[in-house]
């Protein structure tokens, strides 16, 4: 009964896409702007397990059947457009899984890549079947078939299938998804892209703005994708690229917008828009992938150090790090505990020196000395004398760090407080 269900909604959100795609359709030359039921189909095989591929792809193909026969095509149209639609999606989704060894989640450029090739797999697998069933069937036109099937195809999922995958995965959370801030920036910076796409695709463009200046505009609407996308990740950006792209398509097929206003042939503006709207949903996906990467390997790093930190404090050990050449020298640990003093008041070698013993001050600067030149790196027992005035032994064990041409870089040492003095 599930797998029913599953496979009748399939179907009713593919014949609603393909409504709107319908809608979008330019009667002039009656091609297909875009063909959003595509990327329903791909998106969901990409985010679905593979127990749920039959009744994605059995509602997909009963969808693509049932709309084949609604704009007047016989039943052997149907079963056909049926068998195109099931095997492009099928062959792209496999394809990315197979590459990815995992979930497409838009969280790196690699993901977004693979994205980009199902895809391409699914459109030239569907405009290839889709010319050929069409010159089999008595047309002239095969060419113009691959073609237009092509671009509409590649247009729809890379406009649809982000927004399913992104989505699928959302769940309500109390707390862990975006703070106050971040979703107040989105939201205006999603209002301004919306409403000056609206501006600049409704009416007569040339006439409000004068000349080409609603074509220049059209980068405005970029720019707050890209601030969208940061703030609101791949979900947000997707679902805007969305909006975006129902607003200018729409505008567009009624000869309003900048492009309209510039059509030296027929067809011309609605590859413009064609071309618009795909990429300003990519350099969305694009930037939300990039921040994701960043956020996800400042996490990494955050993580680390928290364990570094927890290892040697528990092991009572301080690590720093000191640069010979700027002379900066970073200490980790709980130096208050066991220098008396606060890690933030050591930043230089002289820093440190300073808590060094002064019968033993000189020997260890000239050792450290030893080790900015290049020479053997030995371990150091010395005493540092606390704030308090206790003295603490301490046994000092470094590494040098050298660059590709084999220069000193670094110094890391390890310090263990080995007992009061």
């Amino acid at each position: 009964m599930s797998t029913l269900i599953g496979g009748l909604a399939v179907a009713l959100a593919y014949l609603a896409l393909a409504a709107i795609s319908a809608a979008l359709a330019y009667a002039p030359t009656d091609a297909w702007t875009v063909w959003l039921a595509s990327g329903l189909t791909l998106g969901l095989l990409l985010a679905a397990t593979r127990a749920r591929w039959p009744a994605i792809l059995a509602g997909a193909a009963a969808g693509a059947a049932i709309f084949a026969l609604l704009v007047g095509g016989t039943a052997l149209d149907a079963l056909g457009y049926a068998a195109i639609e099931i095997i492009g999606a099928a062959a792209g989704a496999w394809i990315a899984l197979r590459l990815a060894q995992g979930a497409i989640a838009f969280d790196d450029p690699r993901s977004l890549g693979i994205f980009l090739l199902a895809v391409l797999v699914q459109s030239l697998i569907g405009a290839t079947l889709a010319a050929a069933w069409h010159v089999a069937t008595g047309g002239q036109a095969g060419s113009r078939t691959f073609g237009v099937w092509l671009l509409a195809d590649v247009v729809g999922a890379i406009l649809v299938a982000p927004l399913v995958i992104t989505w699928a995965a959302f769940r309500a959370k109390r707390s862990g998804g975006l703070t106050v801030p971040q979703f107040v920036a989105g939201a205006i910076a999603f209002a301004l892209f919306a409403g000056l796409l609206f501006e600049l695709f409704t009416g007569d463009t040339r006439a409000r703005f004068g000349g080409t200046m609603g074509t220049a505009l059209t980068y405005l609407p970029v720019l707050f994708m890209s601030v969208i996308a940061l703030t609101w990740g791949a979900r947000g950006a997707s679902f805007a690229a969305f909006c975006g792209a129902l607003i200018t398509l729409f505008n567009t097929i009624r000869e309003h917008g900048p492009f309209a206003a510039l059509d030296d042939y027929v067809g011309e503006a609605e590859l413009e828009a064609q071309v618009f709207v795909a990429a300003v949903a990519l350099t969305g996906l694009l930037i939300a992938a990039l921040a994701a990467r960043e956020r996800r390997a400042l996490e990494e790093a955050r993580d680390w150090r928290t364990r570094f930190e927890g290892a040697i404090g528990a092991h009572r050990l301080l690590a720093y790090e000191w640069d010979p050449v700027g002379g900066a020298f970073l200490v980790t640990g709980d130096t208050a505990s066991h220098l008396g003093v606060a890690s933030s008041k050591i930043a230089s070698l002289a820093d440190w020196l300073s808590h060094v013993d002064a019968d033993e001050r000189d020997r260890t600067a000239m050792a450290f000395g030893l080790r900015a030149d290049g020479g053997a790196i030995a371990p150091l027992t010395y005493r540092v004398v606390r704030a308090d005035g206790t003295p603490v032994t301490l046994v000092d064990e470094a590494q040098a760090v050298r660059d590709h041409e084999g220069t000193l870089y670094r110094v890391t040492g390890i310090v263990r407080v080995a007992s009061p003095a």
